[in-house]
C-alpha cells in the first residue's frame, strides 16, 4: 500500500475545495475521480476487501491526545449510504513492513463521516506511522509520537494559536511541517477556526485572497460548524502538519463565539440565534468530531475539558479550559465603569469593585480544585516543570498612555479614526489593556498563584489569543514574588490590532517598547508578525524560540527566528532578540 500525489496538484486542490464548499454531495464516481488518482491499494490487504466500505479520504489524517501507551488516530471517509467500515494500521516504519496494530473502525453521518481510533499497547516515547483504508482507497500516511515514560532529558513542542482562514495562508503550519528536527507534539491553544461570516471579521481580506468562509454566514448550528471545520481541513498546509506530528488541543472562544463565557457570548443573540447552550453544544460536538482527541467520558460535560500530558518526570503539560467551564462574564470598561458625581470615570473604584471582585471566575471552583490536584501530583512525582496550556494572557498588562507616547504626526493621524480615537483616549486611565484575559479576573489569578505557591510548582505557561508574541515573568502582586514564566505565541494569520490604530509601521516599535516599560511582568513584546513557538524543555531550563513567517498573503513556508527566551528553574529569564 502506498500514497502517491496526484499528478496535477493544483487541479486536485481546486477540485477538493469545490467538493467541500458545494453543499450538494457529488456521486461516488465523482469522488473516486477526484481522490482515487492519489491513492493505490496494496495487493495484500490486511482485511478482505468485501469487509470494507467503498469510500474516499477527503481530509487527510491526524493523530493526537498521546499517552505513554497510545495515540488517537483520525480521518474522514465519505462514501455512499450510511455506515462506513474502514481498516486502520499502525507500523514502526513508514513503509509499513512491520505492522504492529490493525483493526476495523466505523463511521457515518452521525459523526459527519469522521473516524477516530484509540490505539493502545504502544511503547512510550516512540514514533509510529499509521494509515487508513477503504475497499478501494488508502489514506496518506501519518506519524505521531507517544509520551515518554521515564529517563526524559528534553521535550520539544511547537505552539500555535489563532488561525483565521480568510486573513491569509497558513504559512506557519507549513513551516512547522517542514522542520527537519522532530517535535514531540503540536500544542494548539485555540481559535483553530473562526465563526464569522463573509461580512464579518476578515471578510474583506478573504475576498481578495479567495479564502472566504463557508458557509457564508456566521456559524450557529451543528451543520454550520461541521462545514466550517471541513473547509479549514482542506488547507494543504494544515493537512500536512496534522500528518507530521501528534496534536494536543484546547479551544478558545472562536470555536464557539467571540469572547465566549459559560453563560453566552456578547456576539450571540438568543432572540435570533437560539439558546446559547444549543450553539455551544453544537460547536463542541463538531470540535470533537473534527480534531484528533478522545471524547470525554460518558456523563461528563463535553464543554468541561482538562487533561494532563506527562513527559516522564520532565514536565507535566496541564491543559486548562478558561472559556466554557466556569468563566463568568468578562467586565467591560465602557459598560461597567464606575463614575464619580460629575460623571467622570473612576478607574480606582472600577478596579477595586469590579475587576477585583472575588466572585469573578476564570475556571470555576471544580476546575480550580482539579488543577490543585494536578499540580500537587506532578510535584509529588518529581516532575521538573509544571506547564499550563492556557488560552488568555496571565501576566499583568496595563495600557500605556499612548496619547502621550505616540509621535505627534502619528497620533494626529490616528485620532482621525473613530475606533482608534476612542481606544487611545481610554489608555489614559491606566487600566489593564485586555479585560477578557486574566487581568479581568484578578481574584481568580490570585487563587491560581496561591495554588502554585502552595504546591511549590515550577510554573511555566503557554498562552495564545492575543495575536502577539510575549515573554512574561509572572509576579504575585501582593509581594512581587516571582510565580512563574509565560510564553505567548502570536497568531497563524489573525491580525494583532495595532495596524488599525495606524498603518504607519512605527506604531509597532512604540507599542512594544511601551508595553515592556509600563509592565514589570512583561519582558518581551512583539506585535507585528505571524508565526509560532518552538519550546525546548530541559530539566534546568526552558528555551523558547520565536519564529515569524513570510507574508501570509502569499503561500510559503519560510520561517525566521527573531527571538530566543530562556527561563531557568532558579527564576532567571534571558531575552535574546536575533533580528530587528
Amino acid at each position: 500500500m502506498s500514497w502517491a500525489p496526484a499528478k496535477d496538484a493544483g487541479a486536485f486542490l481546486q477540485g477538493l475545495a469545490a467538493f467541500m464548499t458545494d453543499p450538494v454531495r457529488p456521486s461516488r464516481r465523482g469522488l473516486l475521480a477526484l481522490f482515487g488518482a492519489g491513492a493505490t491499494l496494496s495487493s495484500t490487504p490486511v482485511l478482505a476487501q468485501d469487509k470494507l466500505s467503498t469510500a474516499v479520504f477527503t481530509h487527510g489524517v491526524a493523530c493526537g491526545d498521546p499517552t505513554p501507551s497510545g495515540l488517537l488516530l483520525w480521518t474522514r471517509a465519505v462514501g455512499e449510504g450510511g455506515e462506513i467500515r474502514l481498516a486502520w494500521e499502525v507500523a514502526t516504519d513508514e513503509g509499513f513492513v512491520k505492522i504492529i496494530r490493525s483493526g476495523v473502525a466505523t463511521t457515518g453521518p452521525a459523526r459527519d463521516y469522521t473516524c477516530k481510533v484509540e490505539v493502545e499497547g504502544l511503547k512510550p516515547g516512540a514514533t509510529y506511522h499509521y494509515r487508513f483504508r477503504s475497499a478501494d482507497a488508502v489514506s496518506r500516511v501519518g506519524r505521531g509520537r507517544t509520551l515518554p515514560a521515564k529517563g526524559v532529558k528534553a521535550a520539544r513542542l511547537a505552539v500555535v494559536s489563532c488561525s483565521h482562514y480568510g486573513f491569509g495562508y497558513f504559512n506557519a503550519y507549513r513551516a512547522i511541517a517542514d522542520l527537519t528536527s522532530p517535535i514531540d507534539a503540536v500544542v494548539h491553544l485555540g481559535d483553530y477556526i473562526y465563526e464569522y461570516g463573509v461580512d464579518g471579521y476578515g471578510g474583506a481580506e478573504s475576498k481578495i485572497l479567495g479564502r472566504q468562509h463557508q458557509p457564508a454566514h456566521e456559524i450557529v448550528t451543528l451543520a454550520d460548524y461541521r462545514q466550517r471545520f471541513a473547509q479549514y481541513r482542506t488547507d494543504p498546509d494544515l493537512q500536512d502538519l496534522h500528518a507530521r506530528a501528534a496534536f494536543i488541543t484546547i479551544w478558545d472562544d472562536h470555536e464557539t463565539a467571540n469572547n465566549a463565557w459559560m453563560g453566552g457570548s456578547p456576539a450571540h443573540d438568543e432572540k435570533t440565534e437560539g439558546a446559547w447552550e444549543a450553539r455551544r453544544d453544537a460547536a463542541i460536538q463538531a470540535y470533537f468530531e473534527w480534531l484528533p482527541m478522545r471524547d470525554p467520558p460518558a456523563g461528563q460535560p463535553r464543554h468541561a475539558l482538562n487533561r494532563v500530558y506527562d513527559y516522564g518526570d520532565l514536565v507535566s503539560l496541564i491543559v486548562i479550559e478558561t472559556r466554557l467551564t466556569g468563566r463568568t462574564k468578562a467586565p467591560s470598561a465602557s459598560r461597567d465603569m464606575i463614575r464619580d458625581a460629575a460623571g467622570r470615570p473612576d478607574p480606582v473604584r472600577f478596579e477595586k469593585e469590579v475587576l477585583d471582585a472575588p466572585q469573578r471566575s476564570m475556571m470555576g471552583a471544580r476546575q480550580e480544585a482539579w488543577l490543585d490536584q494536578a499540580l500537587t501530583a506532578s510535584v509529588k512525582r518529581g516532575a521538573a516543570w509544571q506547564m499550563l496550556a492556557n488560552q488568555v494572557i496571565v501576566a499583568r498588562m496595563r495600557a500605556p498612555d499612548f496619547m502621550s507616547l505616540l509621535p505627534k504626526d502619528l497620533l494626529d493621524d490616528a485620532l482621525t479614526r473613530p475606533g482608534a480615537k476612542r481606544w487611545l483616549e481610554s489608555t489614559r486611565l491606566g487600566l489593564p489593556i485586555n479585560l477578557d484575559a486574566w487581568d479581568g479576573y484578578s481574584a481568580a489569578r490570585l487563587r491560581l498563584y496561591d495554588t502554585v505557591r502552595k504546591t511549590k510548582a515550577n510554573l511555566a505557561v503557554l498562552t495564545g489569543d492575543t495575536h502577539m508574541f510575549w515573554g512574561n515573568r509572572l509576579h504575585d502582586p501582593r509581594d512581587e514574588t516571582p510565580v512563574g514564566v509565560e510564553f505567548g505565541v502570536g497568531s497563524i494569520t489573525s491580525p494583532g490590532g495595532y495596524e488599525t490604530i495606524s498603518p504607519d509601521p512605527r506604531i509597532y516599535a512604540v507599542a512594544e517598547k511601551a508595553l515592556v516599560d509600563r509592565n514589570p511582568d512583561v519582558r518581551f513584546a512583539h506585535a507585528r508578525d505571524h508565526g509560532f513557538l518552538l519550546v525546548e524543555i530541559g530539566r534546568q531550563a526552558i528555551t523558547c524560540d520565536y519564529f515569524k513567517v513570510a507574508n501570509i498573503a502569499v503561500r510559503g513556508g519560510s520561517a525566521e527566528r527573531f527571538c530566543r527566551i530562556s527561563a531557568t528553574r532558579a527564576g532567571a529569564m534571558t531575552v535574546t532578540p536575533t533580528s530587528a
